[in-house]
């Protein structure tokens, strides 16, 4: 009998004497198997070979294991004679990286055993080295075509590439798919954002001897600041140990591992954040968030919040100015001590809104005044060539290029200190502990004094007064 079916399930014929061939291929067309039925007379080669090819198994056999079931007479027992080949998905391109990605953008303060918060016990950054090898660029992967026993061709996806790296500080391999450290410093990466930032040092303590510092990029400073000094950094300042009657100056963030105590012969100055254990007697300004444990008899102006926090959590004495809120554990003292907090936005801010706006105006009558000397020299080109001059009408075209990349930063400032002012209108002062009479909350043309000690309050504007809420409301 030469009748062959195709089955899933395989039947026991130990008992049955058939001479047949049984094919059994599974669901998915990567197996095929074949059984043998028992009988006296022998199976040929070509026999079993028609009975894979009636249905439908062309490749992957293995001629050799089908010659050895003949020559050695199993039957009665299933037996793999072809195999597919699985398609081989392509891989995605990915980049190996020579640096911990993770450390790099955690940026987490801890706490300290006493309760206080410390924001400079933290790696800040991973330094690298010129010359130092930062990412390996893997291609993606076409895959490999695959096919089942019935000859249908498995055709794989191909991986996907991933963006080229940007940013500065680094340098390509002539391939394209490595990048070196053009200079030392620290390295700043997000979403392929590669950057590699100049960072100056200072080992131990900064003082008279050393001079001052005016550095493009970040400054850390592993000991004290002394009094006289100037440090003015591009980038973020760190110092590790004390500051005292020194001038920071920052373009980024300003972190102080201990405290400030300039005695009112220094100054803290950030375009970002400012945070430290403590300032006493200093005058600060920030554009970010200021952060410590305590605040005593200091002049404070940040646009952003102020946060006293921690055991202490104290500001005591001084004028605090925090346009967005300011969040104490206390505030003022039990002796009364005169403590100013001003929250909202000040009469300066509001000033430099106004004169940006006619800023705004002026730089847009001088790219219309450009565009109508533009338009002139193109009529006379079109109808006078002759008194056509080119010198001149590319310097009028340069001259509006100019006042049109002007106003984009005018309106950019513009619309930062428009939102600015009007986010801090609803700004708060929260004092979760206790605020003490000698305290001034002043908010506009609004001035709150407490006549005793009130805890756990948040102190309000509305539009016709200022009023205490419950600090958890």
């Amino acid at each position: 009998m030469n009748n062959t079916v195709i089955m899933n399930n395989t039947a026991d014929m130990d008992d049955i004497e058939i001479h047949e061939v049984f094919v059994y291929i599974t669901d998915d067309y990567m197996s095929a198997s074949v059984n043998l039925g028992k009988s006296s007379e022998n199976y040929t080669y070509d026999e079993v070979m028609e009975a894979l090819s009636r249905n439908g198994v062309k490749t992957g056999i293995d001629e050799e294991r089908i010659q050895h079931m003949i020559s050695g007479n199993v039957y009665a027992k299933a037996v793999e004679v072809a195999v597919g080949k699985p398609v081989e998905q392509g891989k995605d391109g990915y980049y190996e990286f020579f640096f911990d990605t993770e450390q790099v953008n955690e940026n987490k303060p801890t706490l300290r055993r006493d309760g206080s918060v410390d924001y400079f016990n933290r790696k800040h950054f991973i330094k690298v080295n010129e010359g130092d090898l930062l990412t390996r660029y893997h291609e993606p992967t076409k895959g490999n075509f695959g096919f089942d026993v019935c000859g249908k061709l498995l055709i794989p996806k191909p991986g996907r590439p991933l963006p080229r790296m940007h940013g500065k500080g680094f340098r390509t391999s002539e391939d394209g798919k490595e990048i070196y450290a053009a200079i030392s410093g620290k390295i700043e990466y997000f979403n392929y954002d590669l950057n590699v930032i100049n960072v100056y040092e200072v080992n131990g303590n900064l003082d008279l001897s050393m001079g001052n510092i005016d550095f493009n990029g970040d400054v850390s400073i592993s000991g004290c600041v002394g009094s006289g000094v100037t440090v003015h950094a591009m980038g973020n300042i760190f110092v590790g140990g004390f500051v005292e009657g020194a001038t920071l100056i920052s373009g980024k963030d300003i972190v102080l591992k201990d405290g400030v105590n300039t005695k009112h012969n220094g100054r803290i100055q950030a375009e970002g954040n400012v945070s430290g254990r403590f300032f006493e007697n200093t005058e600060i300004f920030a554009k970010g968030d200021i952060k410590c444990d305590y605040m005593l008899n200091c002049n404070v102006l940040t646009y952003g919040t102020v946060y006293v926090e921690g055991c202490r959590g104290s500001i005591i004495g001084g004028d605090v100015t925090a346009v967005m809120g300011v969040s104490t554990t206390s505030c003022g003292h039990e002796s009364n001590v005169k403590t100013i907090l001003r929250v909202g936005s000040t009469k300066e801010i509001r000033k430099e809104y106004a004169e940006m706006i006619m800023q705004l105006k002026e730089v847009d009558t001088q790219i219309e005044t450009f565009e109508l000397a533009g338009k002139k020299f193109e009529m006379l080109k079109n109808t006078m060539p002759d008194k056509y001059d080119k010198n001149m009408a590319t310097k009028v075209m340069q001259s509006k290029i100019v006042k049109m990349a002007e106003k984009a930063k005018l309106e950019e400032k513009s619309k930062s200190l428009y939102n600015l002012i009007k986010d801090s209108e609803n700004a708060v002062v929260k004092v979760k502990n206790y605020i003490y009479p000698g305290s001034r909350v002043v908010m506009d043309d609004k001035t709150y004094m407490p006549s005793t000690v009130f805890s756990h309050v948040i102190v309000k504007k509305t539009p016709s007064t200022i009023i205490l809420k419950d600090y958890n409301d």
